[in-house]
């Protein structure tokens, strides 16, 4: 299909309103909203399986303002209204309570719920149910996504860049600029709370895990050691905080052998990648839960003081929850 022959039934406006009778933006800050924004679409269209394609389409001057429109081609105009839906919601959520409170911190379960109500939006899609909406648990899990939440804090800094921008809002047009939806906007005052202060996480912590030590380090100071962390088999570098395991190590009560394992609690500190990518940035064992070689396995003391903890909180919540 030739492009003249295109007929955008989908469009999404992004207006920049300034402080001044202006119709100019600084041309990198439009472009690098304009990347945050298309980077949101695609991932959304990618996620719902939404086959679509974005252009710029010229828009008419108005002063004291900057207006971006976006025309959408694609096979399913009611799937493209969905994802330009969902974009506008998830920018105008804000990452942080106000007075610069984090938000709660989403539970891991989290991942694998968003998984299933986008799959289940998808197919309703694809099979093109009459009156599809997303739920209000998806657009709650896209909005707290990491992904999303980066993109999100991207966009809100550079706008708060541009001293003149003082709102920016969002709407969906139909081929002839008619609004098919409200316009959601944000004024400047809030743009704080969509901007992520640090890239840091909460550490998580795997209660389970298991790991082949290939190199441990016998001696004092703050070394890695290194293994085979068995969730995706990846090799680490860990810290070594259970001081009664490595003593236990230094004077020999456990010997190291040649695929040696371990159960322990590790905690895994995380950061965001610039993309919005959850990335481990260090790994530490907490409490050396019992070892494993051939088919030999011990509990440690340690490990027993764990367990015992572990079975005593399960006791107490049955009690708290029934009595």
């Amino acid at each position: 299909m030739n492009d003249t022959t295109i007929r955008f039934a989908n469009k999404l406006e992004v207006r920049y309103s300034f402080n001044d009778k202006s119709d100019y933006m600084e041309a990198m800050a439009r472009h690098r909203c304009e990347k945050e924004v298309l980077f949101l679409l695609r991932s959304l269209a990618d996620m719902l399986e939404v086959r679509m394609t974005v252009y710029d389409e010229p828009y008419e001057r108005k002063e004291g303002s900057f207006r971006e429109k976006l025309g959408i081609a694609g096979e399913s105009g009611q799937a493209i209204s969905i994802v330009l839906n969902l974009a506008m919601q998830i920018l105008v959520r804000p990452s942080s309570s106000e007075g610069d409170r984090p938000l709660a911190e989403r539970p891991a379960s989290d991942e694998e719920e968003l998984r299933r109500e986008v799959s289940l939006l998808g197919k309703a899609l694809r099979l093109k149910r009459p009156g599809v909406v997303p739920s209000r648990r998806l657009v709650g899990l896209l909005c707290a996504s990491p992904r999303f939440l980066k993109c999100k804090s991207n966009f809100y800094e550079v706008l708060k860049g541009c001293p003149k921008v003082t709102r920016v809002s969002l709407r969906e047009l139909n081929e002839k600029d008619r609004p098919r939806s409200g316009s959601l906007e944000v004024r400047r005052e809030r743009f704080d709370i969509f901007i992520l202060r640090s890239g840091d996480l909460p550490t998580v912590k795997d209660e389970k895990a298991r790991i082949e030590i290939i190199s441990p380090v016998l001696k004092d100071g703050k070394y890695r050691w290194k293994g085979i962390y068995d969730k995706g088999g990846e090799i680490i570098d860990f810290y070594m905080r259970d001081e009664e395991f490595k003593t236990q190590m230094f004077d020999e009560k456990i010997s190291f052998s040649s695929g040696m394992c371990i159960d322990c609690v590790l905690e895994i500190s995380r950061r965001l990648s610039e993309l919005g990518e959850v990335t481990p940035v260090a790994y530490t064992v907490i409490t050396v839960i019992r070892t494993h070689f051939d088919k030999m396995e011990i509990v440690t003391p340690q490990g027993k003081r764990h367990l015992r903890k572990l079975e005593a909180d399960k006791k107490q919540l049955t009690l708290d929850l029934f009595g």
